[in-house]
């Protein structure tokens, strides 16, 4: 238990340490459907006029001639009580925003940006030390491992960017480990929890199926090796799948009550987007999208491009995967399963998103839609690889500390400044930025903070040639206003309130000694 709140501790004091205390990508708009949900306001405006037939704004047509965002409901009602409590403290307190020179919406998305996030973060990585401990690995490697996953990994930028990421990692940890625990405990009711925790996930986002199929294999895998008893087993299949309709079935509860029937959105949206008035005189959506990529470039682009590879944004894997190689045989045969249900998993994923014209996940830092699947991979095989760091000697032990520390440095890269910077820098100067070298121009970016004349390529140094240039003219004032450290204080400091910008940065460089001193200390002890 000491161990535990060790843990638990030094993952929320990072944690907030790298928190902006916004929301990006499509959560903002995932925040506003649960302030609709719970306000009754529009979530769109039947006013609101659409760009093209893909644009996400403009929604889908629903229930009474209203306009509904076409996502998941999980990460909505997730974040709808930080959001009402953000809603209530701008009620109690109503010069709050004003005094934080924040708009009612930002206020919303920093109340639930610290108060859900982070601590649905905190419990990915007490998830991941629970599953370690259920693998057998002792209470001081699985602390060990569990940090380093989580700052070694891109569990760490996505602890930042609060995307879906984290909490189907979440739910599909818990997943595993409550599988794990059922058979090892021969306890039912962790078959019901583990089927509630992939109903979550599927709840959240609906490719989760793949990981709802890879932890069932996992179960029913666990359960054939330890018992060879077919009623026991079928007893065990049953629970899961108990635990696992609830969520289902409220996802399509909501589905039909938003849209008037229980057809997921992604299949309302092939229809309508070619056929609702809404666009009239839009040029029409291809008939396969999004399934119109090339599958060969997707494959490749997820395991080899220089901006989305998953050997370079996880530079963990590949060691990780050798040591697996040598030492298979040492592995339990619930851990050798385990491996192959999530190397499986991953396998599935870059396999069937190949087709998907944004297989990169767009702007997202590393390939969004398949790290999921990997830093489960890691788990177990980042457990062995520390295990095996602490019992090494002289120069083996030398390097496995320099690849740890590497791949901590190429994770605190990605939270350091705006995550979709070099993306913007990428279209400026009208290059592809998902095949350009994204790491180096981050590491580049982050140097020129300190020397600003470093390289030609330092966004101080940038020259505006043509200003009647559209893209130059779209993209060049992004750069310069992110080209800032991304942490909360540095984001939000205002010259005209220098008390107020004084206490955060006061309060953040508090909390980022103790991270270091406490990770320091649990790492030394």
């Amino acid at each position: 238990m000491k161990t535990f709140i060790q843990v638990a501790l030094i993952a929320l004091l990072w944690l907030t340490v790298i928190n902006p205390g916004q929301l990006y990508g499509d959560t903002p708009r995932r925040l506003t459907m649960a302030h609709a949900l719970w306000t009754g306001t529009e979530e769109i405006s039947s006013t609101y006029q659409p760009t093209s037939r893909l644009d996400i704004d403009a929604g889908l047509k629903g229930v009474d001639g209203r306009r509904y965002y076409a996502y998941d409901m999980g990460q909505a009602l997730l974040m709808l009580p930080g959001d009402w409590l953000g809603t209530m403290l701008m009620e109690w307190f109503p010069s709050l925003p004003s005094k934080l020179a924040l708009s009612p919406v930002r206020v919303r998305s920093l109340v639930v940006s610290f108060l859900i996030f982070v601590p649905v973060n905190v419990a990915t990585v007490m998830a991941c030390f629970w599953l370690l401990r259920l693998f057998e690995f002792q209470e001081r490697i699985a602390g060990l491992t569990s940090l380093a996953w989580l700052m070694g990994t891109t569990v760490l930028h996505y602890g930042q960017i609060h995307q879906q990421n984290n909490q189907i990692l979440l739910l599909t940890t818990i997943g595993y480990a409550t599988a794990l625990a059922c058979v090892k405990r021969k306890d039912l009711r962790f078959a019901i929890l583990s089927g509630l925790a992939l109903g979550g996930a599927w709840l959240i986002r609906s490719d989760a199926v793949i990981h709802t199929f890879t932890v069932f294999l996992f179960l029913l895998g666990c359960c054939i090796y330890d018992n060879r008893d077919k009623f026991k087993v079928l007893q065990v299949i049953g629970m899961w799948i108990g635990g696992f309709i609830p969520f289902i079935l409220l996802g399509r509860i909501f589905q039909y009550i938003r849209f008037g029937t229980w057809l997921p959105s992604i299949l309302m949206g092939q229809s309508q987007r070619n056929t609702d008035p809404f666009f009239a005189g839009l040029p029409q959506r291809p008939s396969n999208y999004a399934f119109s990529g090339d599958f060969l470039g997707g494959l490749l682009g997820v395991l080899f491009s220089p901006a989305k590879s998953i050997f370079i944004y996880d530079p963990l894997l590949l060691p990780c995967l050798g040591l697996a190689f040598l030492y298979w045989r040492r592995f339990s045969p619930y851990v050798q399963w385990y491996i192959i249900n999530t190397g499986f998993n991953l396998a599935l994923y870059i396999a069937l998103s190949g087709r998907i014209i944004f297989w990169h996940g767009d702007w997202a830092w590393g390939p969004r839609y398949q790290v999921t699947s990997l830093q489960l991979l890691l788990i177990p095989l980042l457990g062995f690889f520390i295990m095996e760091l602490l019992s090494s000697k002289s120069l083996k032990a030398w390097l496995m500390r320099i690849i740890i520390s590497l791949a901590i440095l190429v994770q605190i890269a990605s939270v350091t400044m705006f995550y979709r910077l070099e993306v913007d820098q990428s279209l400026m100067m009208s290059s592809t930025p998902y095949w350009t070298f994204r790491l180096g121009m981050r590491v580049t970016n982050i140097v020129c903070l300190i020397n600003p004349s470093f390289s030609e390529q330092c966004i101080s140094q940038i020259r505006v040639e043509n200003p009647q240039e559209p893209k130059v003219l779209k993209y060049y004032p992004l750069i310069e206003r992110n080209n800032k450290l991304f942490y909360l204080p540095f984001w939000f400091f205002q010259p005209n309130r220098p008390t107020l910008s004084l206490m955060f940065f006061g309060f953040w460089s508090l909390v980022l000694v103790l991270a270091t001193f406490t990770t320091i200390k649990f790492c030394l002890g």
